[in-house]
């Protein structure tokens, strides 16, 4: 692993300058970067509490130094985002390296999983409908499996990936060590951002009972999850029961089916958004359906995706984050999980079969999205605009 002497730092610098130059690019208004920044600042000084996914913030104050200030709170900021960036490239390579180079390191596949694990920090969307109306939109209106303008779901993502790694080695093989491990994860999850956490407390218990039925391994592994499903609760009750100004109206988590939430401009065109956004992972599952249908992995995996748009088209918030769009975030994670989990497998059948037709087809489409992520990004910076 020696090019990763160069590989991290290089990396490192080239996310911190994206994000610092994505923080003066895109408006105010309009940027959750510099939001968050600001939100640390005023928890910094007391004008607002520390809510129940308080590490970010909590962090970003912690490496400016608690100043307060504009610049050393941004800076902070982007670094941190910069640090989850190279950690989830980090663990995407290490899980392309182990398929490509199972026993041995040889440079040149060295280098091909290394750009494999950097096209997963810009794989994206393809989007149409979106881009062929009128508003020639790249992200609202899609299925997108990264992001760029959302500090809380960039610093998210590499626990995330840990929480699904490990619980679906769980899946495979029981241990109580790795419990605690993933109540560990979980609760980072919880204390960053609880978009996933939603996915995995409907998800994993399902996988769980199909794995184990009600054996003890069954019960000793929902531990982790009950504590955390009690966490999650105190986590809302401090978010929207604690910290909403007393001159405010309250939001709240509202059921509301097919709430026209402004990342989805027309829910009719939901299903052709669907299929073009994740059309490297639907052809790779329809091409390879027979043998995925027996895969732990493969129902895992969409099971999670299919929850978090059920979440997302189901359940909204009330009052002022009404229009926040909180419950899109865990589409974003899942999405890549699909995008990731479906180029592994990818991988394998080309080390077994080679570069036959299919395979050809699909690593192509796979490329498609990894443009069209670089295109989008030059987008944003040309623009100043994500959408």
């Amino acid at each position: 692993m020696k090019n990763n002497r160069f590989i991290f730092p290089i990396l490192f610098l080239f996310l911190f300058a994206a994000y610092y130059t994505l923080l003066k690019v895109i408006p105010a208004d309009y940027n959750d970067i510099h939001d968050h920044a600001a939100f640390a600042r005023k928890m910094c000084t007391g004008e607002i509490p520390y809510t129940g996914n308080f590490l970010v913030y909590l962090l970003v104050n912690v490496f400016s130094f608690f100043t307060a200030k504009v610049t050393p709170t941004e800076i902070s900021l982007c670094a941190l985002l910069a640090f989850a960036g190279v950690y989830r490239y980090s663990l995407s390579h290490q899980k392309i390296n182990n398929i490509l180079n199972p026993h041995k390191f040889k440079t040149e596949n060295q280098w091909v999983s290394g750009l494999l694990g950097l096209s997963m920090l810009f794989v994206f969307a393809i989007p149409i409908p979106s881009y062929l109306s009128d508003d020639h939109f790249f992200y609202i209106g899609n299925y997108v499996p990264n992001v760029w303008h959302n500090s809380t779901i960039l610093f998210l993502f590499p626990f995330a990936m840990l929480l699904f790694e490990l619980s679906y080695r769980q899946l495979v093989k029981y241990s109580f060590k790795r419990n605690v491990w993933i109540f560990i994860l979980i609760l980072l999850n919880l204390v960053i951002k609880p978009s996933y956490f939603f996915v995995f407390i409907a998800v994993y218990p399902i996988m769980l009972l199909v794995t184990y039925k009600f054996k003890k391994e069954f019960w000793l592994s929902i531990i982790p999850v009950v504590i955390g499903f009690f966490c999650l609760i105190l986590e809302y009750w401090i978010i929207y029961k604690t910290t909403a100004p007393s001159n405010k109206e309250a939001s709240s988590v509202i059921f509301m089916p097919f709430y026209r939430n402004p990342e989805f401009a027309d829910l009719g065109l939901l299903p052709v958004s669907m299929a073009f956004s994740l059309f490297f992972p639907l052809l790779y599952s329809l091409l390879n359906l027979p043998k995925l249908v027996k895969s732990n992995l493969f129902w895992y995996t969409f099971l999670s995706f299919v929850v978090s748009v059920l979440i997302f088209l189901f359940i909204s918030e009330s009052g002022p984050r009404a229009s926040h769009g909180n419950f899109y975030w865990q589409i974003v994670i899942c999405t890549w999980f699909s995008f990731f989990v479906s180029l592994l497998s990818l991988l394998k059948d080309i080390k077994i079969s080679g570069f036959n037709f299919k395979n050809k087809l699909l690593i192509s489409l796979f490329s498609i999205h990894v443009v069209l992520g670089i295109i989008y990004f030059v987008r944003i910076l040309v623009t100043g605009s994500y959408y």
